[in-house]
């Protein structure tokens, strides 16, 4: 697919896009984030992705990453929730137990830290890790564990 042929297809299928997204996200500017989105990960993948296709492509591309701002937001909306009802003073327990998790977090390598981050935070599934690393499953799964030891190694041994 050249630029010509992108560009038709952007704009041809730029309108149903936002209205998916729109019906999805509920939000003007998240769906436009949307859509860009998957736009660009057309022209990145132009020469893998048949043109007849493009438009199941990027709504795809769109539902994903929909999904994964719905994930986020769901547990930043619950943490909130949780620490509203709770007292100042625990609330600042939670606040010294953050410090502490994200200097223990930054002690392990870099690699071990975003698959734990992937996997206990995010919410990923091996195998979407498997694929975002480049790893195979049970190697995601053998440095999830190793990453969990070793954190909680660090943790005992500050306290």
């Amino acid at each position: 697919m050249n630029q010509q042929e992108f560009s038709h297809i952007a704009r041809q299928h730029r309108d149903d896009l936002y209205r998916f997204a729109i019906r999805y996200s509920g939000d003007g500017d998240m769906a436009w984030d949307a859509v860009q989105e998957a736009m660009i990960k057309l022209w990145e993948h132009c020469e893998e992705v048949d043109r007849a296709k493009a438009k199941g492509y990027m709504i795809r591309v769109m539902y994903r990453m929909l999904v994964d701002q719905y994930r986020s937001q769901q547990r930043h909306h619950r943490i909130l929730t949780e620490l509203q009802g709770e007292s100042w003073y625990s609330q600042h327990e939670n606040f010294e137990l953050h410090d502490t998790m994200q200097q223990a977090l930054a002690q392990l390598p870099q690699q071990h830290r975003a698959i734990l981050l992937m996997k206990d935070i995010e919410g990923y599934q091996y195998k979407e890790i498997a694929q975002l690393t480049g790893l195979e499953e049970m190697q995601v799964a053998g440095i999830l564990y190793r990453a969990r030891v070793n954190l909680k190694k660090i943790l005992t041994d500050n306290n």
